[in-house]
């Protein structure tokens, strides 16, 4: 049955695929690519959620007329917990977007608000916001145009070279538009039911675009100032794993010991190979079959 291949298939892109792919390291040599996949395997599960809510009706409807599926309990018990898993994930996927796009855009506003109230007590140059606060913070708020806010605890903390390398690395985040991602994943999170979705996809994602504007903000600079920063704001309490966890990449980048070039070429290829098939395996093996029995059950 098409509706319960491809229920599972959404189940198992959600919950078991993130396991073995947030545990294989060389895909953080390439965070770009390594992204790229995430984004097929969420898109994947998304189509095959849908698909399956599709699939569930017309199953049950051409078994009903007489079609080549087999009519009997197990198609109405199975077609029936498709639909019904299915349309949970498709209209709580809409619901989820719409309403978390429109609360973190609100929530910018209001902080964009704030920066703009306390002009008077900040220095700003050009997109950069210096906020007066004792606690070392180092971000960035997203939208047209971006903003980057550091606190003058962090200016006093760092020195000019690891603070330019800090405002290097939320530029990045900026300009790559990472939020978006991060917006989409979330919304895919927690559109699906609890016991069958992963966090490991998000803080996987997570992980990797903070890679990916690290190696931004060091391509054309040495990347010494950014690890001392990070170490130094890790090293705060307030400053939490997501600054720590960046570490390791930076540790390797100062080592020197960056991947063979022929090695990344063959993990980028490889990847963004995977990503394809992720999408394009399941169209020919499932769901071609299902339309051309659909269409040609369709009284012509």
């Amino acid at each position: 049955m098409t509706a319960l291949a491809l229920t599972a298939l959404a189940v198992v892109l959600s919950m078991l695929a993130p396991v073995p792919l947030s545990r294989f390291r060389p895909l953080e040599e390439v965070p770009g690519a390594a992204v790229a996949l995430w984004q097929c395997v969420a898109l994947a599960a998304a189509l095959a959620a849908v698909g399956a809510a599709l699939a569930a009706p017309e199953e049950i409807l051409r078994g009903l007329h007489g079609g080549r599926v087999p009519l009997g309990p197990a198609l109405f018990v199975g077609a029936g917990l498709a639909l019904v898993l299915a349309g949970v994930i498709v209209v709580r996927l809409a619901v989820v977007t719409a309403r978390l796009a429109w609360n973190t855009r609100r929530r910018r506003r209001r902080q964009l608000e704030m920066l703009d109230l306390l002009e008077g007590a900040a220095r700003e140059r050009s997109r950069l916001h210096v906020l007066a606060a004792r606690l070392p913070l180092a971000y960035c708020i997203p939208g047209r145009p971006g903003r980057v806010v550091l606190t003058e605890a962090t200016l006093d903390l760092l020195t000019p070279a690891e603070t330019d390398a800090v405002v290097a690395h939320e530029l990045a985040h900026l300009r790559a538009r990472h939020d978006l991602v991060v917006e989409a994943f979330t919304a895919l999170h927690i559109a699906f039911p609890q016991f069958v979705r992963s966090r490991l996809a998000l803080e996987s994602v997570n992980r990797l675009l903070e890679m990916l504007a690290d190696d931004a903000a060091t391509r054309h600079r040495d990347p010494a100032p950014l690890y001392s920063a990070l170490t130094k704001l890790a090293a705060t309490a307030e400053a939490g794993e997501e600054v720590g966890a960046r570490l390791g990449r930076l540790r390797r980048r100062l080592s020197g010991r960056t991947p063979r070039r022929t090695r990344l070429r063959l993990l980028t290829v490889g990847t963004y190979t995977l990503g394809i098939a992720v999408l394009a395996v399941p169209t020919v093996a499932i769901v071609t079959p299902w339309l051309q029995a659909a269409l040609g059950a369709l009284p012509w």
